[in-house]
């Protein structure tokens, strides 16, 4: 008697704890439930009401082969497939499209495509007509065979009967060769040939055809040359044979830049502005007007500090050369550059780009006008901005006095000018 006790009966005490163990449990079933091929390095791209059209259903990526993965975020078998499917856009990437589509969330594109059951796996082959659906095996090595059947390249088997006519074709233009001790064409050579179809020649050339290998004197396996009649010398490929995007990088300004009738002058021009070869250019008062200033162009840019040496860091670097990947074919053009945000802070501060890493888009057409991310610099924050840039869903502000002016560089002179 006379003590009172600050707890309520067992029975009301245990209820509170049940109460409390369920919103615990809830909170952590939240807290888990994430949305399937959202983790940072994971190169399936989602798709959604805004990006299906740009990434399926545009009419320059109609050679392409695009494989789509429908699934719902409550299926089990979807989440057991995860890694396997990441797996797989790991293997085939920048060859195949690899997609995929939340149907709890994209109700109206899965209803199109006729999706009843989870995860469905359906592949648009090159032309963009009809689907085919997938029956096989939930792995990575069955579905990578099976893809690969709907692929077809355009890589031209180039002999010492054939080298010449393959070099006139398409005067003045220049033609891409690799030479190779292996039987089979690399996927990758015939992947490229599927993005720069139309735009440059590519030919293999195997170890055993000594007549082409001794005209260019080719003596090392794999070796890739940039050729053209009338050039004084190939110009080789001196980047990591591995990397698909500096490999693309490197040929499509071959194809973009240099294509004019003199093979002197624009090996003279390369040397002069090496801007116009680089994957992804500095931003400066030399290279501006060349790759980003004036015409219909959009200029994606990218502010960072630098590394020591005076380069963009790898990580972003990496993250630019993945969007480029996607985003600098077809009708939209896309350029994409990097900025000192120390040495250029009067250009980055008018950009709202006051610390880096940060991305805006720039336009220098009748009117300049910018908008910048809100996202982070990663591959999916940049991916979602430049959805929304080709969707026509973001707010552009206005520059009245043109592009912000930038630092003055002088053009240093070039040694290897002088040699004779």
């Amino acid at each position: 008697p006379g003590h009172h006790s600050t707890r309520g009966p067992p029975m009301m005490w245990g209820r509170q704890l049940a109460a409390g163990a369920v919103v615990l449990l809830l909170a952590c079933v939240v807290a888990k439930e994430k949305e399937l091929y959202s983790s940072k390095d994971c190169l399936v791209e989602r798709l959604n009401s805004i990006n299906f059209h740009t990434h399926i259903k545009k009419t320059d990526s109609m050679s392409h082969v695009k494989l789509i993965e429908f699934h719902s975020t409550d299926c089990a078998s979807c989440k057991s497939f995860e890694s396997e499917y990441i797996s797989l856009a790991k293997q085939l990437n920048r060859i195949v499209k690899v997609t995929a589509v939340d149907c709890s969330k994209e109700k109206k594109i899965c209803t199109e495509y006729g999706v009843t059951s989870f995860p469905t796996l359906k592949v648009i082959p090159p032309g963009g007509f009809g689907t085919q659906d997938y029956a096989g095996e939930r792995n990575s090595k069955a579905i990578y065979a099976w893809v690969l059947k709907f692929h077809s390249h355009f890589v031209e088997k180039v002999t010492a009967d054939s080298l010449d006519a393959f070099l006139n074709k398409g005067a003045g233009k220049f033609k891409a060769l690799l030479f190779t001790d292996k039987g089979k064409t690399p996927l990758m050579w015939r992947g490229l040939s599927v993005d720069l179809k139309g735009k440059m020649d590519l030919g293999v050339v195997q170890k055993e055809e000594k007549g082409v290998t001794s005209r260019f004197k080719v003596s090392k396996y794999p070796t890739i040359l940039v050729v053209k009649p009338g050039q004084k010398k190939p110009i080789k490929f001196d980047g990591k044979m591995t990397e698909y995007g500096e490999l693309f990088e490197f040929l499509n300004r071959y194809q973009e830049t240099f294509a004019m009738e003199n093979a002197q002058a624009d090996e003279e021009l390369a040397m002069k502005k090496p801007w116009l070869s680089e994957a992804v250019p500095e931003l400066t008062s030399l290279s501006a007007q060349d790759i980003c200033f004036g015409g219909d162009a959009v200029c994606v840019i990218v502010a960072a500090t630098p590394t020591a040496e005076g380069k963009l860091p790898k990580d972003i670097y990496d993250v630019v050369m993945s969007a480029k990947g996607k985003y600098s074919t077809g009708n939209a053009k896309l350029n994409f550059m990097w900025v000192n945000v120390g040495k250029e802070k009067g250009f980055c501060d008018k950009l709202d780009m006051t610390s880096g890493p940060a991305v805006a888009v720039l336009r220098t057409g009748k009117r300049t006008r910018y908008a910048k991310s809100e996202t982070e610099v990663t591959s999916e924050g940049v991916g979602a901005f430049l959805d929304r840039v080709l969707g026509g869903d973001v707010q552009y502000k206005p520059l009245k006095e043109g592009p912000p002016a930038l630092t003055e560089t002088k053009e240093e002179p070039k040694k290897e000018s002088k040699k004779k």
